[in-house]
């Protein structure tokens, strides 16, 4: 049987009510976004930022990017020989994140050089796929203000978990959807409809797609709400996902 540990960090948007910013950790080495605050959020929910080996980033807006700077400096000083860090990101994320470490340290600071020597970077796509502890991890084009990938983990032809990052409602989000995956975790931060999805739009049209067989959580949130029903939860900071297959 497989079996996925997927740790809620954070579940808030650009915009929320005092909430910690959107990010996952799956079995603990995969961590899904690198908003501002990832480095108190791990530490507050006691999670090793050492075992990191991946670190998946669906667009360059800065709640999700701002936090890769801290990242790297507390690698390079708390843990400098740990195996490489891949960065999965859309395209040009490798130039943006050699900005946003520069900006935040100076481009004296000798960290600048453990980056260059020890971060990965893969740009995703439509096309995207690898291999990542026994699954398909493949990206999947959202729409959004800038270009924004979601994330989806399958075991051979079944999706098991889905990531849809920001973005509107699309036919990709309800292609990911129709495939009925265990658990998906997605934008629900409302408001403009043009940039986000809805957790009304999330009930109406993405609950009967998935038949009942998809808990959908809700993440990149203004503000956290009671479960609609059993299949549309809230994600909730420090909440651990069990997804099993046989």
């Amino acid at each position: 049987m497989g079996r996925l540990v997927i740790t809620i960090v954070g579940n808030g948007g650009c915009l929320n009510n005092g909430l910690p910013y959107n990010a996952c950790l799956i079995q603990g080495r995969l961590l899904l976004e690198a908003p501002p605050d990832i480095m108190p959020s791990l530490m507050r929910l006691g999670l090793d930022h050492g075992r990191i080996d991946r670190v998946f980033i669906s667009h360059l807006h800065g709640d999700h990017t701002f936090g890769l700077p801290f990242l790297v400096i507390n690698r390079w000083m708390r843990s400098p020989d740990s195996p490489p860090l891949t960065v999965l990101g859309p395209p040009g994320i490798a130039a943006h994140a050699r900005v946003l470490v520069e900006a935040a340290f100076t481009a004296e600071h000798p960290c600048l050089a453990w980056f260059d020597q020890r971060v990965v970077f893969q740009t995703v796509g439509e096309a995207f796929e690898t291999a990542w502890e026994g699954l398909t991890l493949s990206s999947v084009a959202l729409e959004h203000a800038v270009p924004t990938f979601g994330l989806l983990l399958a075991a051979g032809q079944e999706p098991v978990f889905a990531y849809l990052s920001d973005t509107r409602w699309c036919p990709n989000v309800e292609k990911i959807l129709a495939g009925k995956p265990k658990v998906v975790l997605m934008d629900m931060n409302g408001g403009n409809p043009d940039l986000h999805t809805s957790r009304e739009e999330v009930r109406k049209k993405g609950l009967p797609l998935t038949a009942g067989q998809t808990v959908i959580y809700g993440t990149h949130l203004f503000e956290p709400f009671l479960e609609d029903s059993g299949n549309l939860r809230c994600a909730r900071p420090g909440e651990t996902l069990l997804v099993e297959w046989p």
